[in-house]
């Protein structure tokens, strides 16, 4: 088995925390596999499409190799969604893509940011101000 399968078998699925719902976008683990991320990815915006579900969402990507370009393809999907999202935080890149995100911010009608930690990212997507 290689390596990558785990990572093609982890389900994205919504979670409900702390009195709110959170889409958990799963393309971690998928290593140097672009096109595997890729598709997947276009296989869960249908479901994040949906009316029904969250407009919060994190995308986790811990041990998935991560370039300029993947990270345009998933926010420029994100962004493109009839749905309006309101944040979006990405756990799990580098340093130099932490920075391309934030670049990228002011594209977006969202807010969006870069975690290192899974359970401070969802209490971001949450908080109440």
């Amino acid at each position: 088995m290689e390596k990558y399968e785990l990572g093609l078998k982890k389900k994205s699925f919504s979670l409900f925390y702390r009195g709110g719902e959170i889409w958990c976008e799963h393309l971690d683990a998928l290593y140097g596999e672009k096109e595997l991320l890729k598709q997947k990815f276009h296989q869960d915006l249908l479901v994040i499409g949906r009316p029904s579900t969250s407009s919060f969402i994190v995308v986790i990507l811990d041990e998935s190799e991560v370039d300029n370009e993947l990270l345009d393809m998933i926010v420029g999907s994100l962004a493109d969604l009839e749905k309006p999202l309101r944040k979006v935080v990405f756990v799990g890149l580098t340093s130099k893509m932490k920075s391309y995100v934030k670049k990228r911010q002011t594209d977006t009608r969202f807010a969006m940011t870069c975690m290192d930690d899974l359970e401070k990212a969802k209490e971001w997507l949450i908080e109440r101000k």
